[in-house]
């Protein structure tokens, strides 16, 4: 199953505590302090990855914690630093913090004089002691995007681990050489992430169902979506590389078929129009085979109304107008007239003989290469620190 958004809690681990203890050996009675400090706990990392298509594997998971950084010990041993957790994420993801009221969140531990907490004296051995669990307190959050993981291979710290605590060997002054003192390890930061997936191709195709957008994406790639004569067979997106010759491809996304109301949720578009908002050109597929021009002409502009309602930015983009089904005799005819009607250039292909292919999609390929030149003066794309 296709799944384009999940939630997701996410908890660093914890820093371990410093360690209260005083030195041991033979012939000396009162050594000096040798607690270890405490390791650091483990970040939750999310790492960016090409091989995913999807947030399925994090559908049923509702929390992912990292875990606690070690304890520190006796004659001076720092407690292990934690391992990170990595999640993997498709390329192309949305990260948003949530907003949620009274969400716990970890507070920072008691300092009482300069930080430090005093051990009780029964912690007065080589054992030693440590800080009790901190609690959590509920502290309201605003919602945010956080990172756009838009590259493979790019990485996002999630969730920072804590710092581990200090041993009593850092509180020894001139007047007090036998400290009590540990400082303990600081909490993990935890958040609630919702994870919005937005495909990433250079080319979508767009129109109402049984427009004959599966066959043509089936005809153009290697990418086999279900085809057949009813509405909305296609329920998913689809991505597909179009492959021209040995230097020259792009990416093609396919989505479900809108119908008008699409960009207020009514049938399957709402949720899948944010699949072709990356993308630099739309391919506006229209089946010729069996209305006449006038009701073509309504046809094409529900899906016009629909993406300018979704989004500005959707509808000010490339947009070839292109008649399918040129197999079915009279299509061109009406071809010609719709694109008389619209005053625009229509292009006329069958998906499944495939005439006018060829040419389509080197157009398609020439206006996805124009539009990835960037403006004059625009600043180059910062990435987050990859992983080494």
């Amino acid at each position: 199953m296709f799944v384009d958004e999940t939630e997701l809690k996410v908890r660093a681990g914890r820093g371990g505590d410093g360690h209260v203890s005083f030195h041991r050996e033979k012939y000396v009675d009162k050594g000096g302090p040798d607690g270890g400090d405490g390791g650091r706990g483990g970040d939750v990392v999310l790492v960016a990855s090409h091989h995913l298509d999807g947030l399925g594997h994090l559908r049923y998971t509702k929390e992912i914690k990292a875990k606690n950084g070690g304890k520190g010990g006796t004659s001076n041993c720092h407690g292990a630093n934690a391992d990170d957790v990595i999640i993997e994420v498709p390329v192309g993801t949305l990260v948003y913090e949530l907003v949620e009221e009274g969400e716990p969140q970890a507070e920072e531990p008691p300092e009482p004089e300069g930080d430090e907490i005093h051990a009780p004296p029964e912690a007065f051995t080589a054992e030693g002691a440590s800080g009790e669990d901190i609690e959590l307190k509920p502290r309201p959050r605003s919602a945010r995007l956080l990172v756009d993981m838009n590259e493979h291979g790019m990485r996002y710290v999630a969730a920072y681990g804590g710092q581990g605590g200090l041993g009593n060997k850092h509180f020894a002054t001139a007047t007090n050489q036998r400290p009590t003192r540990f400082k303990p390890g600081k909490p993990g930061q935890a958040r609630h992430l919702r994870f919005e997936l937005k495909l990433i191709a250079d080319a979508g195709l767009v129109g109402l169902p049984n427009a004959g957008k599966s066959t043509f994406l089936s005809r153009c790639t290697k990418a086999r979506p279900k085809i057949g004569a009813y509405p909305f067979t296609t329920l998913v997106p689809y991505l597909g590389v179009v492959q021209l010759d040995e230097e020259h491809s792009f990416l093609l996304a396919d989505i479900p078929g809108l119908i008008e109301g699409a960009s207020q949720g009514k049938g399957l578009g709402h949720k899948f129009l944010r699949h072709v908002e990356r993308t630099r050109v739309l391919i506006h597929l229209i089946d010729c085979s069996e209305n006449e021009p006038d009701q073509l002409k309504i046809d094409h502009d529900v899906i016009v109304r629909e993406l300018s309602a979704f989004s500005v930015e959707l509808a000010l983009k490339p947009r070839l107008l292109v008649a399918n089904k040129a197999d079915v005799p009279g299509t061109a005819e009406k071809a010609q007239e719709l694109g008389r009607l619209l005053g625009q250039k229509v292009q006329v292909i069958s998906g499944v003989t495939g005439a006018g292919l060829k040419e389509l999609l080197w157009e398609v390929y020439r206006q996805v290469q124009s539009q990835r030149v960037k403006p004059e003066g625009e600043e180059p794309h910062s990435a987050q620190p990859r992983l080494r």
